[in-house]
């Protein structure tokens, strides 16, 4: 059998500007695109929404060259955030505490389909316009550029290649200017709206057009952000001092765990990844 690693990558699929257009000029250089939309649980709804911006990419690339796969990362999840999720957000942060493990959920199984696949490469559609330092009030603690690189250090050590290919190639207005262009759909509240995630825009019926799955839960988590439009406090040294012991021990044992129980052997799935490499 094959094993020569394909030329195809993952992309963690929200649906939203930045994983789309990752989508886009990426499935113009490899041969496949997967988009894999993760399902947490805990009020996380409408995992298809991005079902015609989809359409469009199969439409545009070519129906062969695109791949769109939900994959149920609730029970990895529960053990990296939910198990002592109280206890970390007194210390850390509702977001560090909840989001960070979300984020790094979704690159664990990256590695995982990564390797039971022969791909090489997985992404995201991680920006320095969302990264905290940022003035824009929009800012997420999983853009920043250590937390990626902690991303990116323990994905190799699976022989799996993490890369951020628009954290600095344009802006979010560029890109959504030409999403725009090619039809895409983009929410509502993630075009130029004033103050986007303002509570009050719920009372408008555009706010419900939905392209992007609705993580409630994370809108909650930032309830000061969208109720009072106050950025979270937070800072690099703190999510990684809060992460990566849980990346080590959870993303590890996870990993190993999930191929011992499918019966596939890891060291040589390695071993012959290292041989194409």
């Amino acid at each position: 059998m094959n094993r020569k690693l394909k030329k195809e990558a993952i992309i963690q699929f929200s649906g939203g500007i930045d994983s789309l257009y990752t989508a886009y000029i990426l499935g113009k250089k490899y041969d496949k695109i997967h988009l894999l939309t993760f399902y947490k649980g805990y009020l996380h709804f409408g995992l298809n929404f991005s079902k015609p911006n989809i359409d469009n990419l199969k439409k545009i690339l070519g129906n062969e060259k695109v791949v769109f796969k939900v994959k149920d990362m609730k029970d990895l999840f529960k053990k990296m955030s939910i198990k002592d999720f109280f206890k970390n957000s007194k210390k850390y942060g509702n977001e560090t505490s909840w989001c960070i493990p979300c984020r790094t959920s979704m690159g664990i199984m990256s590695i995982i389909y990564a390797l039971e696949n022969n791909i090489p490469d997985y992404t995201d559609g991680a920006n320095w316009e969302q990264a905290p330092d940022q003035e824009n009030l929009l800012v997420t603690a999983d853009n920043y550029p250590g937390y990626l690189k902690l991303i990116k250090e323990f994905s190799n050590s699976y022989k799996v290649n993490y890369f951020s290919p628009v954290y600095k190639l344009n802006t979010r207005e560029e890109r959504r200017k030409l999403l725009l262009e090619l039809g895409f759909k983009i929410d509502w509240n993630s075009l130029d709206v004033y103050k986007p995630k303002s509570l009050t825009n719920v009372f408008n019926r555009n706010f419900y057009k939905r392209y992007q799955p609705m993580c409630i839960s994370g809108w909650l988590i930032h309830w000061k952000r969208n109720f009072f439009n106050k950025k979270v406090k937070t800072s690099e040294e703190q999510v990684l001092e809060f992460i990566k012991p849980k990346l080590d021990l959870y993303g590890t044992n996870y990993i190993e765990t999930y191929f011992k129980n499918t019966g596939k052997d890891l060291k040589e799935i390695l071993n012959k990844r290292n041989q194409f490499k």
